[in-house]
């Protein structure tokens, strides 16, 4: 990446929407990011879920807003240069997706709705740059509006990582939604994020660590308070009970008044007490220390790694080629008719273009992945794989549109009516499809290539005659395929000739 460049991250969190600016510089681990500037906006999105699921209206517009003064300060960046990723609300929302395509409207940038296991893995990346290289182990807490990331690792590698469905925003809408705190309130919530811990914390504990960093609002509070009431140097126990009892007394969030504690804090203290004050008793933390790098500082280092081209998702697409035993060759061969059929036909934006090649790509390699279950119904043993998997690296939407490629590569095309809605979508579909049949007798051969020409929505499969005749089972193979999508009447046309 050149040196210089501006890059930048929004992370849309449960609690706050940040936007994080930076500048690309050269360091001694290779770059270092010179934060410019940042932008926060506290939209407590996780506050407007509903008991159906669906986020409200008033939290939806906060957030719009929030988008679209990010948006005014990103007008002049590349695509290439920005990444937005959002966590645990949008996560479970009912109806995130008509939040999003307004949220993508507002903010002039795709949206990344990201698994637990990659906030994570972003979080550690972010924490990682921002800690010493010790070579020790430490255990990273990030609690978030919705969810708490938990993370154990060493220098740049986290080693062990989950996600926990506890936040400060979601346990104090749940337990302390009118403001007020009483032990017996406090006691449930705690119970209750005690509860998600204790279905993570045996690998951490097996793991161990020397010592226990916390990022973000919850974990910045609490020490800030720490410090500045009781005049210690780090968080621990005494200092969480502490910090309870006067929650306690107080009885009211309002009330309260502790050196060191923000007023936009002061809201969801409880909530983010409780979760804190449970992942010390889970994991047996004696005190912990604040990290100031956190998601939005991972997005930024991961994209000068993605522009440097070490993608973390091709490391992972190679690891479950492994992993699931595919025919790398054969995979290769699918991949490469794939793409030349793809690049004749397909006409957008560079960028566009360039996306829907690597998922195509990506799409080709472990299409087959689903063998490793069956050899009946592969293809959709290779969805539910790419669907589920942990796959760092990538979002949810990312695996989401693996997942249907796979289904889609064989079989009717009934099952795709109303998941897939524009032409270059389909086009990745033909080209999977059709490479597939191409290569079906898995041996290396001098395979012509195709012709391929896709012009106002009729779509035209040109292969030499003389392949046909030495290829008869192919050829009668594709005449069938054009016949199912003549049938499908997804464009207009299909024809399928040799010349």
């Amino acid at each position: 990446m050149p040196e210089q460049q501006l890059l930048a991250a929004v992370d849309l969190g449960s609690n706050s929407f940040r936007l994080m600016i930076g500048r690309v510089a050269p360091g001694a681990d290779g770059h270092v990011i010179e934060p410019l500037d940042n932008l926060k906006r506290t939209v407590r999105l996780a506050a407007g879920l509903r008991d159906d699921g669906t986020l409200d209206a008033e939290s939806q517009t906060r957030g719009v807003e929030a988008l679209a003064r990010f948006g005014e300060r990103l007008r002049s960046f590349a695509p290439q240069t920005v990444r937005a990723v959002a966590t645990n609300t949008l996560r479970v929302a009912g109806n995130a997706g008509h939040f999003l395509a307004t949220a993508e409207a507002a903010l002039g940038f795709p949206i990344e709705v990201i698994s637990g296991h990659e906030e994570a893995r972003l979080i550690y990346l972010g924490a990682a740059h921002a800690l010493p290289r010790d070579g020790r182990q430490r255990l990273v807490i990030d609690i978030g509006g919705g969810s708490t990331e938990c993370i154990v690792g060493a220098d740049f590698e986290p080693r062990v990582l989950d996600s926990a469905g506890a936040g400060c925003v979601a346990l104090t809408r749940r337990f302390f939604a009118d403001g007020e705190v009483t032990e017996e309130r406090f006691g449930h919530a705690y119970a209750v994020a005690r509860a998600r811990f204790e279905e993570l914390s045996r690998p951490f504990v097996d793991r161990g660590w020397d010592y226990a960093v916390g990022t973000s609002g919850t974990a910045k509070a609490l020490i800030q308070i720490a410090r500045s009431e009781f005049g210690l140097p780090l968080l621990d126990r005494d200092a969480l009970s502490r910090i309870r009892a006067a929650l306690v007394a107080a009885g009211h969030a309002d009330r309260l008044e502790l050196q060191g504690l923000k007023p936009d804090r002061r809201p969801v203290l409880a909530g983010g007490l409780a979760v804190m004050t449970a992942a010390f008793d889970e994991f047996g933390i004696a005190s912990l220390d604040y990290c100031g790098g956190a998601l939005r500082h991972g997005v930024l280092h991961d994209l000068v790694r993605r522009s440097d081209g070490a993608d973390l998702r091709t490391t992972t697409v190679a690891q479950m080629i492994s992993r699931h035993g595919i025919d790398a060759r054969q995979a290769g061969r699918v991949r490469d008719t794939a793409l030349a059929l793809f690049d004749q036909g397909a006409r957008s934006s560079q960028e566009e273009l360039q996306a829907r090649r690597k998922l195509l790509e990506w799409a080709a390699l472990l299409a087959e992945s689903g063998m490793s279950i069956s050899h009946e119904s592969f293809h959709k043993h290779s969805a539910y794989i790419l669907t589920w998997a942990d796959m760092p690296g990538f979002s949810r939407p990312e695996q989401n549109t693996l997942a249907l490629l796979a289904l889609a590569q064989v079989g009717g095309l009934r099952k795709l009516r109303g998941r897939i809605d524009d032409d270059l979508s389909w086009l990745m579909v033909v080209a999977l499809r059709v490479a597939r049949i191409l290569h079906r007798n898995r041996e290396d051969e001098d395979l012509p290539t195709p012709a391929l020409f896709f012009k106002r929505r009729s779509l035209r499969l040109e292969m030499p005659r003389a392949w046909a005749d030495r290829q008869p089972l192919a050829h009668a193979s594709l005449v069938d395929e054009a016949a199912l999508w003549n049938e499908a009447r997804v464009f207009e046309q299909f024809a399928y000739q040799t010349i």
